[in-house]
Formats: structure tokens, sequence, C-alpha cells
């Protein structure tokens, strides 16, 4: 399992890769610059850029996984239900 703890205090919004492989915050602040060669249209350079999205799924699934166990165990039907709607 992640910890999710560890990320406290990231550069938040969505970031972006500007022309010359510069990955920048909302605010237009560097965080990481790709070295040579690298092509930042690769799915590598995407998944850096998509980074807090991916923090934030990991959160609401967590979220709602607890959700689930804490207030629906006692009925199955419930919890299907609600774990369909996690995944949707």
């Amino acid at each position: 399992m992640i910890d999710t703890d560890k990320y406290e205090g990231h550069a938040e919004g969505n970031w972006d890769w500007d022309d010359i492989g510069i990955l920048m915050d909302v605010f237009g602040t560097p965080i990481a610059e790709m070295t040579e060669g690298w092509n930042t249209k690769e799915a590598t350079a995407q998944l850096i850029a998509d980074a807090p999205l991916l923090l934030a799924e990991v959160k609401r699934l967590r979220e709602g996984i607890n959700e689930v166990l804490n207030k629906c165990w006692p009925n199955a039907t419930k919890m299907m239900i609600k774990l369909k709607e996690m995944i949707e």
C-alpha cells in the first residue's frame, strides 16, 4: 500500500509540460525538467504530469472503501452498489 502522507505539501493543481520539457504547476513554477532526449509526449512524462490526479484518485478510492466497510458491511446489497459507484 502507498503511504500517501509522504506526498503532503506537493505542488497543487494540474501540472503541465511547456514546449521545452519543463513541468510546471498552475502558477508557472517549475517542478521538474526532462533531460535531453526525452519526449514530453511519452507515457512516462504524462504519468509524472498526472501525479496529482492519481494521488487524488487513490485518496478518493480509499475513502470510499472505508465508507463501504464501516457503513455497509451488514448489508451486502448496499456494499455492492457503493463499490460499483466507486469504480464508475
